[in-house]
């Protein structure tokens, strides 16, 4: 799958950039290579996919400190599945960040809505996308 203006990592990237976030800094402790914005290995955990939009720790970290990027975090009842991996990079039309099997963080207001509505049971949300 070739990266276009159309991928939606381009799209999410030229959105935050908007917000005039500072670049990342080495930092030899979380092993950063990428230090441009322009990169895609900087951004998102999948870069060979350009429509994949999981979050890179450091990427989560910078928007994090940008008080203008609201995210939603949400403690999930059951340990993400394999699954649910596979499904959010299907689904998922907004950028997210899983710190831990049992937890996320999303950037869209709808999807937190609804994970809040499933009882932020995202598997079952998930689910419900797939069908």
């Amino acid at each position: 799958m070739a990266r276009t203006a159309e991928s939606l990592q381009v799209i999410w990237q030229a959105r935050f950039q908007e917000y005039q976030l500072n670049p990342f800094t080495k930092d030899e402790k979380l092993g950063i290579r990428y230090q441009r914005l322009d990169n895609p290995a900087s951004w998102w955990f999948n870069p060979v996919n350009p429509n994949s939009l999981r979050l890179t720790r450091p990427a989560f970290n910078m928007l994090n400190k940008n008080p203008e990027i609201k995210s939603w975090h949400f403690k999930l009842p059951a340990p993400l599945v394999t699954r649910a991996y596979i499904q959010l990079e299907k689904h998922f039309t907004s950028p997210y960040y899983i710190p831990t099997h049992t937890s996320i963080y999303v950037f869209s207001e709808q999807d937190s809505i609804m994970l809040a509505l499933h009882g932020s049971n995202l598997q079952q949300y998930l689910d419900n996308l797939a069908s």
